[in-house]
């Protein structure tokens, strides 16, 4: 069976000096009254959207176009990542990786040359998209227009099996009425993994959507059991954590941060995530911690301001990961 997913991995930003930077921009989504109290999710807003709720897809097959069997040299550029490069040129970021014995692909460096191979092609087996058999579950799904036209699907990703997962990417498929695809993006969640019992947020954005659809599939496409050899540090707990509404746009939450384990913790990520009274994701946001590396037994301060348009934020939840220090 081909491989249909062609751009499952990495939207980790290549920084000119080789650093891999991954911003998570904040992401406000406009609440839509749903016609019952049950009618979830919600779908797209704005004029030039579908008047009646867009409603969850069955998965579709889609051909994969070929290209010419000649492998190709590419320069990295500033702000590509391994997925971006892999939709470029229709082919699998497994394949792209295997071709170029890339074990990470968050530590692209700019100008790097990689050989794009030709896609693997089996013209017996018809395409058929294939979810990850790992247990994930996609809810508090939630849709935002922009001023600019873009479109931001958010939602969140749980586990509600007993291994922390990592590596996980969504897949979101914007469709009309009778199915026929009209837009598809992937990203990866906000979080590395994903721990037993809990969700990590997610942010899919389709920069040019269509006018216009009538449903939708959100799908996780990938996601593997996190190794025991990672480096993923999890012994850290948030504290004192308190929200206010500042204005009618600004909800601002604080607290403290932990180290509670016996190891130093650094690139730590501390994500928000604000939810209304349905459990629709309002915001999300990637806090900017004070310090670089949180020793074992240390606390610091974090705050951040997250961005309702429309709706009350009834609670929200903040996850936090990290590295072990080396």
């Amino acid at each position: 069976m081909p491989k249909l997913f062609l751009y499952l991995i990495a939207i980790f930003i290549v920084s000119g000096c080789g650093r891999v930077l991954t911003p998570t921009p904040e992401v406000v989504v406009d609440v839509i009254a749903s016609p019952t109290a049950t009618a979830t999710p919600v779908g797209p807003v704005g004029p030039a959207r579908p008047t009646s709720t867009p409603r969850p897809a069955t998965p579709i097959a889609t051909a994969t176009p070929t290209l010419t069997p000649t492998p190709i040299i590419y320069r990295v550029q500033s702000g590509d990542t391994l997925l971006s490069i892999a939709i470029a040129f229709d082919i699998s970021t497994e394949l792209l990786q295997e071709a170029n014995g890339i074990t990470d692909p968050r530590f692209l460096q700019i100008d790097q040359a990689l050989v794009i191979p030709p896609p693997e092609q089996d013209e017996e087996t018809p395409p058929t998209p294939t979810a990850t058999p790992l247990p994930l579950l996609i809810e508090a799904i939630n849709f935002q227009e922009t001023g600019s036209g873009a479109l931001w699907s958010l939602g969140e990703v749980s586990n509600p099996g007993d291994v922390p997962i990592s590596e996980v990417v969504i897949e979101v498929s914007l469709l009309d009425e009778g199915g026929v695809l009209l837009a598809r993006e992937a990203a990866y969640t906000q979080l590395d993994v994903i721990q037993p019992g809990e969700a990590a947020p997610f942010a899919v954005l389709f920069e040019n959507p269509p006018s216009r659809f009538a449903q939708y599939q959100i799908i996780p496409v990938t996601g593997v059991a996190l190794s025991d050899q990672a480096r993923y540090y999890f012994d850290m707990e948030v504290f004192d954590l308190k929200g206010e509404l500042l204005d009618v746009s600004r909800y601002r939450l604080r607290g403290q941060l932990r180290n509670s384990g016996h190891i130093d913790a650094e690139s730590i990520r501390l994500v928000a995530s604000a939810y209304d009274a349905d459990d629709r994701i309002l915001a999300q946001r990637q806090a900017e911690l004070a310090v670089t590396l949180l020793k074992a037994g240390a606390i610091t301060p974090f705050e951040m301001d997250l961005t309702i348009t429309q709706g009350v934020v009834d609670h929200y939840k903040v996850l936090v990961q990290g590295l072990k220090v080396q």
